[in-house]
């Protein structure tokens, strides 16, 4: 598979790109490794967001994050949104590439969210089947990501087994979101120590942090992904313990909802420094900390 892309430096941190930052990220020097973008929403063939994109490419290392392929799905991938990833990927020539271990599509609907899959043989099945598609098409390694999930499905593989089968029968790499980890432990009883140590922890390839929130409402209470705050002090301490496992793979950190400046993000960005080993002696000669 090709190569030809940029490579980013060992523990790099980056953000999502949203096109509310454009301007600043453009006109001033920003201490970010790489920014992640959602595939979807640059799929089009033209108009000022893909020149300020283009622009945005020749200063910034660039990770592709999508969202709608379907890789669970059991109808065969949309060819037509293949190709525009494709031609997205061939256009930006990003570090990463990543999607979901989720279904989106049924019967010529989409729908707007990232929905579960049974983990069953059936269902590994189809998932490699569309992971090989996709690889082959791209040309290169697809990260998949773990879910976050609230309710219980019947399933006949725990999911780090799923996940595990999946990187070895296929090449493909995975995308660590650590939150949805936390999320899905928090959401199902599950033993997060057993899962991480389940995990094919040589195939991550990128981590994922971000915010959730606790709905009360629901009973039993549910932890809610939604990428509108701040990282939690417990999803903190696992990527503290996994980046002293995995120092060299690149941290991008989320906030989809109630979006806050540039500068409080890059707050996050320091945060992670903190916590990464990478970085840490650094961080503790800015702070003035002996």
């Amino acid at each position: 598979m090709s190569t030809d892309f940029t490579m980013l430096p060992a523990g790099a941190q980056g953000i999502g790109l949203k096109h509310q930052h454009f301007p600043e990220l453009l006109s001033r020097h920003t201490d970010v490794d790489f920014l992640e973008l959602h595939a979807e929403n640059h799929m089009s063939a033209g108009g000022p967001f893909r020149d300020d994109l283009a622009a945005i490419a020749e200063r910034y290392a660039l990770s592709v994050h999508g969202v709608g392929l379907s890789l669970g799905g059991a109808e065969p991938l949309d060819t037509a949104h293949l190709q525009r990833l494709v031609r997205l990927v061939e256009a930006l020539r990003p570090s990463l590439v990543s999607e979901h271990l989720a279904w989106s599509r049924l019967e010529g609907d989409v729908y707007n969210d990232l929905l579960p899959l049974p983990l069953t043989q059936e269902s590994l099945a189809v998932v490699m089947r569309h992971v090989d598609e996709t690889q082959q098409a791209l040309g290169r390694q697809l990260l998949v990501e773990n879910p976050s999930l609230y309710v219980r499905l019947d399933n006949t593989l725990e999911e780090a087994d799923f996940l595990a089968e999946l990187v070895d029968r296929t090449g493909c790499g995975l995308l660590l979101d650590i939150n949805n980890a936390y999320i899905s432990a928090q959401n199902l009883g599950r033993d997060l120590d057993a899962y991480l140590d389940a995990l094919p922890l040589s195939a991550v390839g990128e981590f994922h942090l971000a915010g959730h929130h606790l709905d009360t409402e629901a009973v039993p209470p549910l932890s809610i992904d939604d990428h509108g705050s701040p990282v939690c002090e417990a999803v903190w301490q696992r990527y503290a313990q996994l980046s002293r496992w995995l120092p060299n793979v690149p941290t991008l950190i989320e906030w989809d909802t109630r979006l806050p400046s540039l500068s409080r993000w890059l707050e996050e960005v320091d945060r992670a420094r903190l916590h990464h080993p990478a970085h840490r002696p650094q961080a503790i000669a800015q702070e003035g900390v002996s």
